[in-house]
Parts: C-alpha cells; sequence; structure tokens
C-alpha cells in the first residue's frame, strides 16, 4: 500500500507565502522584513515592496525595474511606472515605499512631483539623483493659476463624481442669442409629456462630463477652428489664441449631429457652432443632470448616438428607410424576373422535348434553335402533341415577322446614305472612327455580307469583340492616324531595310501600330511603334532598293541604297571592321553618296587604309 505525504513548505516558500498575506499596513512595530529572505539585488528589492501595493510586474502592466549603463556599467537602477494607478499608488504611499526599502540593503530613493492639473508624477530610483517631495496643489490654486478657458476645461473632467453644472449662464445665452442657430423653446412644467421626453434624451446621450463641456462651449461660441494653424480652439475672447483642442475628439459629436463647422470668417477662423440638436442635447443635460458616462481618451473618440427624436435621428431614419424602400425594390425587380425565366423555362421544356424527340437528340443540356418547326411526317411518325407545334410554328411566325421589319429597317437606313459615296461611304479597311452612341473609337475590319453594314472591332489592344455598324452612323476622326491594318511600313531612319506590316492600331495618348516581321534569323517579331516614326512603303520600293555587298583584302561591307528619310535614294557604305556602321568623311559626318559609283570609290578609298583624302561625291538626290 503507497504511503501518503503531505507537502511541508520550506523556508523560502513559507517565508513567501507569509509576506504575501500581509497588507502594506501591516501594525507598527512588526518586523515583516524577518519573514522574507534577504534580496539578492536591487531589483528583487524594490519589485518586491511594489508588489505588496498590489501593483503587477511586466509590459503592459503597471511597473517594470530596469537599469541605467553607462560605458558598459549599470550605473543605478530604477522603475518605470506604467499606469496612471501605479504612479498614484506610489504617490500614496512614497514614505513608507521609501522607509521599507531603506531597512533593506538596497535603500532607493522615492521622489514625487505635481503637475498642473494635480496628477503625480513619482520616480523610484538608487542613483545620486536629489529627492523631491513636491507637496499636491489645492484645486483653488490650481483655479487661480489657470487661465479661464483652460480652468473651464481641466475642471471639467476631473470632477466626473461632481454634480453637473447648471444650465448656461447669461452671459452663454447672451451669446446663443447673438448667433443665428434655432434655440430651443423651453416647456412649462406642468407638461408631463415634454418632461418624460427631455428625461428620455437626457439618459440616452451617455456624454462624459468633458464632451458635455465643449458642447456647452459651442453652444456660447467659444470653439473655432483656425484655419492657418490648421487646429481646433476654445477661448473665450476671440482675439486670443485659446487652448487647443483635438479634432479627433470633436469628430463624433459632429458626426452625431451635435457640433457643425460654420464658414470662414475675415479672420480665417471657422465657428464650431451647436446645432438645434446640440441647444437641445446640453439643454435637457443641465435640466436632468443624468449621471455622466466615465469615458477614457480612447472611448471618448468613439462614435455616439444621436439626439433621441432629433433632426439627425430623423434624417438617419429616413436614409434608411430610404434605402430599405430600395432594397425592397431591388428584391421585387429580381423576383419578377425569375419569375418570368422560370414561366420561360417551363414553356420551353415541351418546346425542346419535341424537338429532341423528332431530332433524335440525347443530349439532355443541347439548346434548341430558335425558330424550329417540325415537318409534317416527323408530326406523324413521333406523334407530337398538336399545341406543342402550334406553339412552334407560332414562334417561327414571330421570327421571320421581325427579320422582315429588320430588314425594311436596313433599307431605309441605305436609302439615307449619299449615292455618290454608294453603301459603303468613303471609308476604307482599316480606317479609325467613332460610332453613333458607342463610346470610344473603332476599327473598320471588312464589309459585311449585309450591303451598307461593316464590321468593326473597337480600337484598343485588347477585348476587340468584332460586331456590325451601318456606314451613315460612322463618322471619321480628325486625328486619324495615317497607317492602317496591313500597310507595308518602315522606321523613318536610313538604316531600315526590312518592312514589317501593321496590324493592330490603337491609342494610348499617342497612336500605336502593331507591327509584325521576320528577323534575318527567320524568327517572327512582334513589336508597337508609335505611328510618328512609321512611314508607308510599297514592296516594289523595298525589292528595288540595290543593295551589294562588297569585299577587298581583309575588309567586308555592304551598299545600301536608303529607302525612307530625307536620305532616300542616296547609298550608304558600311564595313564589318567598323562593326556594320557607316564610313564616314571628314570625322564623324556619314559619307552618302549619290551614285554606285561614288559608293565603290569610297570604298575603295576606305580598303586603301584611308589614305589621302575622301573621294567627293555627287550632289545628293532631293528628298521626296
Amino acid at each position: 500500500m503507497a504511503r501518503r505525504t503531505r507537502h511541508v513548505p520550506g523556508p523560502r516558500e513559507g517565508a513567501r507565502w507569509i509576506q504575501d498575506a500581509l497588507p502594506l499596513d501591516t501594525a507598527e512595530g512588526a518586523d515583516t522584513m524577518a519573514l522574507v529572505p534577504t534580496p539578492k539585488t536591487p531589483t528583487i528589492a524594490v519589485a518586491r515592496e511594489l508588489r505588496r501595493l498590489g501593483l503587477q510586474q511586466g509590459p503592459g502592466k503597471d511597473f517594470r525595474v530596469t537599469g541605467h549603463v553607462a560605458n558598459g556599467e549599470r550605473s543605478h537602477t530604477y522603475v518605470l511606472l506604467l499606469t496612471a494607478n501605479a504612479r498614484q499608488a506610489v504617490a500614496d504611499h512614497a514614505d513608507d515605499l521609501e522607509a521599507r526599502l531603506a531597512a533593506g540593503p538596497f535603500p532607493f530613493t522615492v521622489s514625487v512631483r505635481y503637475s498642473e492639473n494635480g496628477k503625480p508624477h513619482p520616480s523610484v530610483h538608487n542613483g545620486g539623483m536629489e529627492r523631491i517631495r513636491e507637496e499636491k496643489p489645492t484645486e483653488d490654486a490650481a483655479l487661480a493659476d489657470a487661465p479661464a478657458a483652460e480652468t473651464a476645461e481641466e475642471a471639467t473632467p476631473a470632477a466626473a463624481d461632481a454634480p453637473a453644472p447648471a444650465p448656461i449662464a447669461a452671459d452663454v445665452a447672451q451669446d446663443a442669442e447673438t448667433s443665428n442657430a434655432p434655440e430651443e423653446a423651453v416647456q412649462p412644467d406642468d407638461d408631463h409629456n415634454e418632461q418624460y421626453k427631455q428625461r428620455c434624451q437626457a439618459d440616452a446621450l451617455v456624454w462624459s462630463t468633458k464632451q458635455a463641456a465643449h458642447v456647452r462651449a459651442a453652444a456660447a461660441g467659444h470653439l473655432f477652428r483656425d484655419d492657418f494653424s490648421d487646429s481646433f480652439r476654445w477661448s473665450t475672447d476671440r482675439a486670443k489664441t485659446g487652448r487647443r483642442v483635438s479634432g479627433s475628439f470633436l469628430a463624433p459629436l459632429q458626426n452625431a449631429g451635435f457640433l457643425l463647422l460654420g464658414d470662414t470668417g475675415a479672420d480665417g477662423r471657422r465657428l464650431v457652432e451647436a446645432t438645434p440638436d446640440g441647444r437641445r442635447a446640453i439643454f435637457v443635460w443641465d435640466t436632468h443632470q443624468p449621471e455622466p458616462t466615465e469615458r477614457n481618451h480612447k472611448q471618448e473618440r468613439m462614435p455616439l448616438n444621436p439626439l433621441m427624436w432629433g433632426e439627425e435621428a430623423a434624417r438617419r431614419t429616413a436614409a434608411l428607410q430610404a434605402d430599405e424602400d430600395r432594397r425592397r425594390a431591388e428584391r421585387d425587380a429580381w423576383w419578377a424576373g425569375h419569375q418570368e425565366r422560370r414561366a420561360a423555362e417551363d414553356a420551353e421544356e415541351p418546346l425542346r422535348a419535341a424537338w429532341a424527340k423528332a431530332e433524335g437528340i440525347l443530349n439532355p443540356c443541347s439548346e434548341r434553335r430558335k425558330g424550329w418547326t417540325p415537318t409534317n411526317d416527323q408530326v406523324t411518325e413521333h406523334a407530337l402533341d398538336p399545341k406543342v407545334v402550334a406553339a412552334l410554328r407560332l414562334e417561327a411566325a414571330e421570327l421571320i415577322a421581325a427579320a422582315t421589319e429588320a430588314a425594311a429597317a436596313a433599307s431605309a437606313s441605305k436609302e439615307g446614305c449619299s449615292e455618290d459615296t454608294g453603301p459603303w461611304g468613303d471609308f476604307r479597311e482599316g480606317d479609325i472612327v467613332t460610332i453613333d452612341n458607342r463610346p470610344g473609337e473603332w476599327e473598320l475590319m471588312t464589309r459585311s455580307a449585309r450591303i451598307g453594314v461593316w464590321e468593326v472591332e473597337p480600337a484598343r489592344d485588347t477585348d476587340r469583340d468584332r460586331t456590325d455598324a451601318e456606314t451613315c452612323a460612322l463618322h471619321p476622326l480628325d486625328d486619324a492616324p495615317h497607317v492602317r491594318r496591313g500597310d507595308l511600313v518602315l522606321q523613318h531612319y536610313p538604316e531600315q531595310t526590312v518592312p514589317a506590316t501593321v496590324g493592330d492600331v490603337y491609342r494610348l495618348g499617342r497612336w500605336i501600330a502593331t507591327t509584325h516581321k521576320t528577323d534575318a534569323d527567320g524568327q517572327p517579331v512582334t513589336r508597337g511603334d508609335d505611328v510618328d516614326i512609321l512611314q508607308v512603303v510599297t514592296q516594289e520600293q523595298v525589292d528595288r532598293a540595290v543593295r551589294l555587298d562588297v569585299e577587298d583584302g581583309g575588309h567586308r561591307g555592304r551598299i545600301s541604297e536608303v529607302i525612307v528619310s530625307r536620305h532616300a535614294g542616296a547609298f550608304r557604305v558600311t564595313c564589318q571592321c567598323l562593326e556594320n556602321m557607316e564610313i564616314c568623311r571628314d570625322g564623324r559626318r556619314i559619307a552618302y553618296c549619290a551614285s554606285v559609283e561614288a559608293a565603290q570609290a569610297l570604298w575603295a578609298w576606305h580598303a586603301a587604309g584611308e589614305e589621302g583624302p575622301a573621294p567627293e561625291g555627287e550632289p545628293l538626290p532631293a528628298a521626296a
């Protein structure tokens, strides 16, 4: 039988448990430090005492203990207080904390400073810095030192537990009267419905004290936006700059319909006015004084609900109702279309069954061709339903009537065309045109089988779906490109000798032509060229151009006739020793020759080592 044992805590565990169980305000004279082992480092000592205050250690918690390192050595240890609760707890127990640390092997200095709004900023360290203990400023002293505008802002959020301020004072009411914003009429006390409505509106506001103060300031005309500094300000005197107000804090009040940004004045400032909902809200807030909502910095920037039964709430309700009506209309339209499609499918089912039976179709996914009618032999052989046969023949008759009407309309449109231009007008294949009631530019591909109708494609690099267009609906472009599909073109440079064929032509800011040709290795080459550098040539021009291979000693070259550019008709001489570049006269000037004989003389001069002056050529032919 196994022996059961009970764990007995050791000296360290027992001491740690006793220490954690002891409160900070242990009775005077009790030696609690004897109950725990002596800390071995300053970090352990200060962290132990801070945990006794109920604080938690670590990133994202109340405090962290770290050290200051100088020249690779740790000079002193200090505490980072990460939360407002931690700073307040250390400030409240500064003397006790310093005394307990001084009783151990690692004493620390606890300093306490206070900001203007009375918030403590303690520091705990064991360095050689000065010990500072400031007295907490009283509320009266803080109000006396701060300006009037700052006092209204700082005192309002701090007094969360104090009763809400009274309704707008006489001077605030006077400022409200000077503005053109409408005022809220005060209802008599015996109007129970109005009192109930006010109480419901006040309870539904869920404002913080700070939010109520800003709406009250806007109603008094103390809030404005300075466009020069790009910031919101709070000042009772428009001649002064005032205190800065966060725009993200005012945004929820504006979105909820309580505040409105006015027009820019002569001083470059825009008054932040209280809307009728805002004036009504601050009136019921000050009248019934609901419990303020505790909100932190992040919560005060969350969206707010508009005033219950207010103008903004009515606007949102109307917008929601309009959206619901739109959705209902779309839903009804979809349902009607669905019903029509279902009815069409139900009507098509017997027609397709008759077609499949008569034609021997076994694939259930095959679609029946519209206008099909069975022959009399098929009706007799397959015993088709007379009602189905009648429906098929009626459908075919309707299609014939529609085709006849379309042909008549096409004939009428052709009659409107000019007799001089013919049914296809003055257009040619490859022209870029515009079409009535169709966006973009279109390329004429070919003439359709129907008289007076062109097959066209969108003039773009992708998604060129072909369709038809009447000649009378076509209009030429004022800036149409000078090249068309199928043209033979060369780039406008003297060295160009291999022509390319134009394909798609489209606009990408400038007109672009896709060209296709075969290189010297027999590989197809496709590229997009700016049409401004392309020149249309004929195959005859390319074929009759002179190309002579010449060789003399170790030199191998070619004499080529220029086809395009301003040197067209001249001859250029190239050599492999120049990496197939042109032979030049007088330095870098390319030696164009007027005849083959002059080119051969230039080649002989180059092959002989270019000794002496280069032979002068005949005058070049005039550019075409």
